[in-house]
């Protein structure tokens, strides 16, 4: 009769602990990203092994919650990757009213990271534009933090695949060049090189915390914006763009680089800067000719002028050379 109160009191205490261990377990806990996937294959190996198990090998939709909205994103991871390798991975930012899908299917790059053996990873812009600063759209307007979105995708894909974070590119057309421009002056840390194209650099100043290799890329025909600035003819933004000289100017100026050599092949004008600051390159390629859309566009939307340059080609001869 007297031992009865005290079993009592004892199972009381028992569920009292349990209770909030379960609730200390919660408040650690962070949420993940929701993914629905499409694999060439579910296994473990594709992604190395380890702790990098959350993405299978092939294309892979995801959303990422940041800032209080849910950010969708596309990736891809090339199969076979031997176990124990760590990979290139490489961010490409699809211009204006676009999504990372059709950015995609238009670069090929999905193809190129399934030879040359690098993640490839295509984010969605906030309603399809991106906050470059002085432009585009939604995202410009509403001040979307799209500078501190995709610092924390990269952190993501880094977790969940075999990403060597030293080997981390970024490339971008049009409104998604503007984005790489901006990423690389405030996100230093974050890429070893940017390759903008069709796109200049649109915030006031860049003051970038280490060196950054550049590939820029434009045609001299772009009505949509203008290689010397300005508003373009066919311009959808109706922003007075930053001209590319200006753009090229303040960046190596901010990368510390010696001055430049210019050369001509056909088309193509590419212009270099060497011994820029912590050792990186500058580049700048101007295509004769060459208007707006992605130079060599695998749907075949570039146009001829714009088929004298592979730009997926180039970008990734650039990236993996340095």
């Amino acid at each position: 009769m007297i031992a009865l109160p005290r079993v009592s009191l004892a199972l009381g205490l028992v569920m009292f602990m349990l209770l909030c261990v379960s609730c200390s377990a919660s408040d650690r806990s962070t949420p993940s990203p929701t993914v629905s996937t499409t694999a060439e294959s579910p296994s473990a190996s594709a992604t190395g092994g380890d702790h990098h198990e959350a993405l299978a090998a092939g294309v892979s939709h995801a959303s990422l919650q940041y800032g209080g909205e849910k950010r969708t994103y596309r990736v891809f991871v090339p199969p076979a990757i031997p176990v124990g390798t760590h990979v290139p991975l490489l961010v490409g930012l699809h211009g204006g009213l676009g999504s990372g899908d059709r950015f995609a299917e238009k670069t090929g790059l999905e193809d190129l990271a399934r030879q040359e053996k690098f993640v490839a990873l295509f984010p969605d812009g906030n309603d399809g534009t991106w906050n470059a600063g002085g432009c585009c759209g939604k995202a410009a307007r509403l001040q979307t933090d799209d500078v501190g979105f995709l610092a924390a995708l990269i952190t993501l894909i880094e977790q969940e695949a075999p990403i060597d974070p030293s080997r981390v590119f970024m490339t971008g057309h049009s409104n998604g060049a503007m984005m790489a421009f901006r990423f690389g002056c405030e996100r230093a840390g974050l890429v070893k090189a940017i390759a903008p194209v069709a796109g200049s650099l649109e915030i006031p100043s860049c003051t970038p915390s280490r060196g950054v290799s550049v590939l820029a890329i434009h045609g001299d025909a772009d009505q949509s914006h203008p290689i010397g600035g300005g508003q373009g003819a066919d311009s959808i933004a109706r922003v007075n763009f930053r001209s590319m000289a200006e753009t090229m100017a303040m960046w190596t100026g901010a990368m510390k680089c010696a001055p430049p050599v210019t050369s001509v092949a056909g088309p193509l004008t590419t212009t270099d800067w060497k011994s820029c600051k912590d050792g990186t390159l500058a580049r700048y390629i101007i295509i004769a000719g060459a208007g707006h859309p992605w130079p060599g566009d695998r749907t075949g939307a570039s146009g001829s002028a714009a088929q004298a340059l592979d730009a997926t080609n180039a970008i990734w001869s650039f990236f993996s050379g340095l």
